[in-house]
């Protein structure tokens, strides 16, 4: 079980680059986030998740992975390959995540046959 300081670092590393991925500044995810945009806290917010000053709830966290684009899991997943994966399984089509799901079972059982045909890719 990872230690709460552990993923409040994670999901500060993964919303700061979130953040970058889609070019936006602490400022302008706040405006996004926030429903009180004449006093800026939603700048506020971000930046002290980012510092690991607060911990976001839930909620919040949701409300971040929405306004970036991302999935929820993105923003605490704790290795880098894993985010990768994540991000790249969320632009997949449907019918790209069937295939990758089977290929995934497939490899994880260690059943060779099962694999999809990439030869002619």
């Amino acid at each position: 079980m990872s230690h709460p300081d552990t993923i409040t670092a994670t999901f500060a590393k993964r919303l700061k680059e979130a953040r970058a991925m889609r070019g936006l500044s602490q400022r302008a995810l706040g405006a996004l986030v926030d429903k009180d945009q004449a006093k800026n806290k939603g700048a506020v917010r971000v930046n002290r998740y980012e510092q690991q000053v607060n911990r976001a709830d839930m909620e919040s966290a949701a409300e971040m992975a929405k306004a970036l684009d991302v999935p929820v899991a993105y923003l605490f997943a704790d290795d880098d390959q894993l985010a990768k994966l994540i991000l790249d399984y969320w632009k997949l089509p449907a019918e790209r995540r069937a295939v990758l799901g089977k290929t995934a079972a497939a490899l994880n059982l260690g059943k060779d046959e099962d694999l999809p045909d990439t030869s002619s890719s």
